[in-house]
């Protein structure tokens, strides 16, 4: 069986968060809204690959704050087990933009991303989490 860890950030900027739309030819998150995020490289430090990650698929700078979420998913037909972790993040520099896996990126309301048409299994276990933190 192959284990992966994957890291995700919910970037805070101005009362709103980052979403990625996936492009139709990503297989297992297709045309789905999620957070920017990636897989960890053996050895690597969390918040370096989380920053890492972040800058890879939306050319965002941030500061690493808490983590809010840890998910896991397993694929029964690939024998692969996911662990997700999911960090409150704050902007920190840079324009957003969309690499080659994504359709769109759009800075919402955090409270309107369950809204969304379409949500990847992180984003959507990611999101009550922190709402119900600032709604604190």
């Amino acid at each position: 069986m192959e284990f992966e860890v994957q890291m995700y950030a919910i970037i805070e900027n101005n009362g709103k968060v980052l979403a990625l739309l996936k492009k139709s030819t990503d297989g297992f998150s297709a045309d789905k809204w999620c957070l920017p995020g990636g897989k960890m490289n053996f050895g690597e430090d969390a918040i370096d690959c989380l920053k890492r990650v972040v800058k890879e698929v939306s050319n965002l700078d941030i500061d690493v704050l808490t983590p809010i979420d840890v998910s896991v998913d397993v694929d029964e037909n690939k024998k692969k087990q996911i662990v997700a972790i999911t960090y409150i993040c704050e902007f920190k520099a840079g324009q957003p933009k969309v690499t080659k896996e994504y359709k769109e990126c759009k800075w919402l309301d955090p409270k309107k991303i369950p809204e969304l048409e379409e949500l990847d299994w992180v984003a959507e276990k990611a999101i009550y989490p922190y709402i119900e933190f600032i709604s604190v």
